[in-house]
């Protein structure tokens, strides 16, 4: 059983057990925390399901798996009472979501109860996808392999100065174990990048600055990362820390880059172009079309309409404000090319009317009948009106993969200014 601490007090030791889970660690306390709700004037303490419990940060020293922990801001989650024990003890749950972790319990207990942030280094096998193995060095010979492995490793470094971003630091790191017994050596390499902020930050900001290195590899490789690790560099000193993060729908197949772009090239590009913190309503959509969704193909067509309706009523083009649909089909749907003016306009309104029918009538069709509606010719209905009788997913989906298309589209060739791309994701 480990033992943790309260707050940087070192004179009450709590024995306890901790369980990791995907979004945080829960730990359970040998501590009574009713002993913390004040009495009334008549000594009478009140506990009910409103009693507020102070947050408080948790150092567990688990000596048997020589590891230990840090839990920030961990929340109370529950107590149960011990029945049947000499002296009928009491457990509390506390929860926290942000932890740091190390080997040496004294690095932990020196963190400054807000420790802010220098570097945020992000591992991802990923990586050394991009970069190879920048510190291995391998030679065959007629008699003997040699292996190397540089301490000192080969380091990319990338200038930003936006966004509160000085600069990335792209290279890997290597481990090793070597077991007598079993006659065997295992190395780990280790890619990554680093983040090196221009003004340090709190530990719970970390995750925009991750989800936002994310945003990008996915747009350059979609569906291929998954962080290993995340450490972070605390005056000068490195913790490995954790918080929740979601993942990515990985694919285990082989994916080809998006663009030619070198990693190191592209990656700068989407700091300068599409920053997604503190960024225009349209950029910070990104995330929530090229990531993992849970959303409905009604919820995704609605997503892909507004990202487009928003980017192109920010870019005040003379007469497209509200003709956004119809000038993203002739500029960023390929497709188009091919189709008469009177295809791209039927298409046209059969995508707003669709839109119009989520938005003021809701997600049911009856019998699968919408009325198409165009323009009115004065006060007058628009002779081209029809009632489309075929709505049915089929149909749904075909004007939800042309939004999907017409997006990705304007990632990359409007925002990022990228010609020849091949984006391999489907919503």
């Amino acid at each position: 059983m480990a033992v943790c601490f309260f707050n940087n007090d070192y004179e009450n030791k709590y024995s306890c057990e901790y369980d990791i889970k995907q979004n945080g660690i829960e730990v359970i306390v040998d501590y009574e925390i009713d002993d913390e709700i004040e009495s009334d004037s008549n000594g009478v303490k009140s506990f009910g399901i409103n009693t507020k419990f102070n947050e408080r940060d948790i150092l567990i020293i688990d000596y048997k798996n020589k590891i230990n922990y840090l839990l920030k801001e961990a929340c109370y989650n529950g107590h149960s009472e011990v029945s049947g024990t000499p002296d009928d003890s009491y457990k509390t749950k506390f929860f926290s979501n942000y932890y740091f972790k190390d080997k040496n319990y004294d690095k932990l207990a020196n963190l400054k109860s807000n420790p802010k942030i220098k570097k945020i280094k992000v591992y991802s096998n990923i990586i050394n996808e991009f970069i190879g193995h920048p510190s291995l060095y391998e030679e065959s010979l007629n008699d003997e392999l040699v292996i190397k492995l540089k301490k000192n490793t080969i380091k990319q470094n990338i200038s930003i100065e936006k966004n509160n971003i000085k600069n990335l630091v792209i290279s890997d790191d290597w481990s090793h174990v070597h077991s007598y017994k079993n006659n065997d050596i295992k190395i780990k390499l280790n890619g990554y990048v680093e983040i090196e902020v221009s003004r340090r930050i709190n530990y719970y900001d970390v995750y925009d600055y991750i989800r936002e290195l994310m945003v990008y590899i996915q747009l350059l490789r979609p569906d291929k990362m998954i962080i290993n690790k995340i450490s972070v560099c605390i005056d000068d000193v490195y913790y490995e820390y954790c918080l929740p993060i979601k993942e990515l729908k990985y694919n285990d197949s082989y994916v080809e880059k998006s663009t030619n772009d070198n990693f190191l090239i592209f990656l700068p590009k989407c700091y300068d172009l599409i920053p997604l913190r503190n960024s225009k309503t349209e950029v910070r959509n990104i995330p929530y079309i090229i990531f993992n969704t849970s959303r409905s193909l009604e919820d995704n067509f609605l997503t892909f309409y507004r990202f487009i309706e928003c980017y192109y009523k920010k870019q005040k083009i003379k007469g497209i404000v509200n003709n956004f649909i119809s000038y993203s089909l002739e500029n960023n749907y390929k497709k188009s090319k091919v189709m008469t003016e009177c295809e791209k306009e039927k298409l046209c309104q059969e995508i707003i009317s669709l839109r119009n029918h989520y938005t003021h009538s809701g997600y049911y069709i009856k019998n699968h009948s919408l009325k198409i509606k165009f323009k009115k010719i004065g006060k007058k209905a628009n002779p081209k009106n029809y009632t489309e009788n075929n709505v049915d997913f089929d149909w749904i989906y075909k004007k939800t993969k042309i939004l999907y298309d017409i997006v990705i589209d304007i990632i990359f060739r409007n925002m990022l200014e990228i010609e020849d791309y091949n984006f391999k994701r489907h919503f």
